[in-house]
């Protein structure tokens, strides 16, 4: 073990280590050679290379299926895929830079050019009648005797009607009906009387169309929240009248009208001016109906002007407004009319569009909307205080309603950030969760609720509904429909070295082109009536034919019916007797009077024949039919 101890490891690995190495080889061949079996090959070459010809004749010999040549054999040229790989350029897009990597220090501006604007789409027309909300007499004469003194300072060119008026006790039925409800009382363009007019002109007034701030300091006053204002069931007496209407609706692609405005813009579009309304501004529309005539070309005529003053002159009579039954986001001042206050029934295919069906509300949603537009106003009354709501040169319905849509607009997307409107969605999911709260069910999840809330915001900009009700109609006449928006020349003025041509910053407004024409729609006839026997002459008396009469009676919206007896050479029709059923004061009268109107006069009349009794003793005829019986 001494010599171990002073034996040098390393020397003797390499002096050694071969040897070693060689050993174990050696070992391991001398274990393969003695341990392995070794046999010798028993089929000759000539038996070996017969087996190889006999396999390549088999193989050459034999079929391949044909589902197995299917399976495997594909009938493209290899050629051609190669050759189309080869001359196919290489897409790049997914090895770009998304930022360029050098900027020119002067960069070439885009001129701007002609927009191409968009009609509107779809245009459809639907006959109906209605019984509105009408306002009561004394209101108006009270309203009327108030503004002489406003309308000597008014402007010509301000807004007749102050959008933000409270409502007079008893204005306030709406949807709601008697009593009101939390959606009768906020319409947002209510129609106020012209005694509390703002004058423009004054300069301690405010801006037309904007109430004063501190006079709503604390929030919406009672009438206009909806909560206890309005009719009560001991309040006024309602007053209503029927209307007869043609409804035409349309949309407008607002989505893509902003695409095509962005790139005929050029470096003057941006995202936040083009979401605020300062890029695509409507102004007014053109509505033009043609009537059928006789003939064998009943569409033969000229286009004549819808007179929207008709229409505006009716919603002055309304009592209030109607809540919108469609997501405020789709509407617009200019062109989307507000509803009347209607006495029965609610308005939903005819006040929207097949294509806005997924913004169509449902009652519930209804009151969320309109406590969606409460916080909006509000939010929007504390930071734009000092802004004017109304646009001079804006026509159409502008005067008589807010721009909710625009309203949100601004807030989301305006100078004060999202941040405004994150506030509005708060409060407004604050307040759901409240009221949710001891209800059934699972509980609400507030960041999904506001989640929900911004999609319904930022959805609704794709379309606008356009919307009209024509009231000034004839009954019995055939009716087609067409539009055409009016719009701010987005390029107007613009210096002449930003424009492709001097014309584009021409003109300060734009139309957009014609819509379809709708169907023709009919306005029905608001009388019918039916003969119902021909007595003949008897004594001094002549031929005279009673008539039973249905007639639709504007006054009520309700429908009467009597059996009028007619002379030859009288009007059918007349003064008479009949029940009359008031929908809005809720009375029915027995002993009405009323006047029938058909506009039409018994000519002649003949009696049905009869047979008389002396000629026909055989038939048994009863005895008591004054000498005829008739057939």
């Amino acid at each position: 073990m001494s010599k171990f101890k002073g034996m040098n490891y390393k020397e003797f690995a390499i002096t050694h280590g071969e040897k070693i190495v060689l050993g174990f080889i050696a070992l391991f061949v001398v274990f393969v050679i003695f341990t392995s079996q070794w046999t010798p090959e028993q089929r000759t070459p000539a038996e070996l290379e017969q087996k190889v010809n006999t396999a390549e004749t088999v193989v050459s010999n034999s079929q391949w299926p044909e589902e197995n040549r299917n399976e495997y054999l594909k009938e493209d040229d290899l050629r051609q895929k190669v050759a189309k790989l080869m001359n196919k350029p290489m897409e790049v897009t997914p090895y770009m830079f998304t930022t360029k990597l050098s900027w020119p220090i002067y960069a070439k501006k885009a001129k701007a050019k002609e927009v191409d604007w968009l009609p509107v789409e779809d245009l459809v027309a639907n006959y109906g009648r209605v019984i509105m909300h009408t306002r009561p007499a004394d209101a108006l004469l009270e309203g009327s005797e108030g503004t002489k003194e406003a309308e000597e300072k008014a402007k010509p060119d301000e807004p007749e009607y102050d959008a933000f008026k409270r409502r007079t006790a008893g204005m306030g039925g709406g949807m709601g009906g008697p009593g009101g409800s939390a959606m009768a009382g906020l319409t947002f363009g209510g129609i106020p009387g012209e005694a509390e007019m703002m004058m423009a002109g004054d300069p301690g007034a405010m801006n037309p169309g904007f109430p004063n701030p501190d006079a709503y300091a604390g929030g919406l006053p009672e009438d206009m929240m909806g909560m206890e204002g309005g009719m009560g069931m001991t309040g006024p007496t309602r007053e209503g009248r029927g209307l007869r209407f043609v409804a035409v609706r349309g949309v407008f692609d607002l989505a893509t009208q902003q695409d095509k405005l962005e790139r005929s813009l050029g470096d003057a579009f941006s995202f936040q001016n083009m979401q605020t309304g300062k890029i695509l501004e409507f102004l007014d529309f053109q509505l033009q109906r043609k009537t059928a005539q006789p003939g064998d070309n009943p569409w033969a005529g000229e286009w004549e002007d819808v007179d929207i003053e008709t229409s505006i002159e009716v919603l002055k009579e309304s009592a209030d407004f109607d809540p919108e039954v469609v997501n405020s986001g789709i509407t617009d001042r200019v062109f989307t009319m507000p509803l009347p206050s209607r006495i029965a029934g609610f308005w939903y295919k005819v006040a929207t569009h097949p294509r806005v069906e997924n913004f169509t509300l449902s009652q519930e949603e209804i009151e969320q909307e309109l406590e969606f537009n409460r916080r909006i106003l509000d939010q929007y009354k504390k930071t734009h205080s000092n802004e004017k709501v109304f646009k001079e040169k804006q026509k159409g319905f502008s005067t008589l309603q807010l721009d909710m849509r625009g309203m949100r607009s601004e807030l989301m997307y305006g100078g004060g950030g999202a941040s405004e409107m994150d506030s509005v969605m708060q409060g407004m999911a604050d307040s759901m969760m409240q009221e949710r709260q001891g209800r059934p069910g699972e509980p609400m999840d507030e960041k999904k609720l506001i989640q929900t809330l911004k999609a319904n915001v930022t959805a609704a900009g794709r379309l606008l509904l356009f919307r009209y009700f024509d009231f000034d109609l004839n009954p019995g006449e055939t009716y087609k429909y067409r539009v055409r928006l009016v719009v701010r020349n987005p390029n107007y003025q613009r210096p002449i070295e930003e424009v492709v041509l001097q014309a584009v910053a021409e003109g300060e407004t734009r139309t957009t082109p014609w819509s379809n024409e709708t169907a023709a729609v009919a306005a029905e006839e608001d009388v019918h009536f039916y003969l119902q026997s021909v007595r003949p002459p008897r004594g001094i008396a002549g031929t005279t034919a009673n008539f039973e009469i249905y007639q639709w009676y504007p006054k009520t919206g309700t429908t009467i019916q009597s059996v009028i007896k007619t002379s030859i050479g009288d009007e059918i029709g007349g003064e008479q007797v009949t029940e009359l059923y008031d929908v809005a004061k809720e009375k029915y009268d027995d002993k009405a009077t009323v006047e029938f109107d058909t506009q039409n006069y018994l000519v002649d009349a003949i009696p049905a024949p009869s047979i008389r009794l002396e000629e026909h003793p055989d038939l048994n005829l009863p005895a008591r039919t004054r000498g005829h019986l008739p057939i």
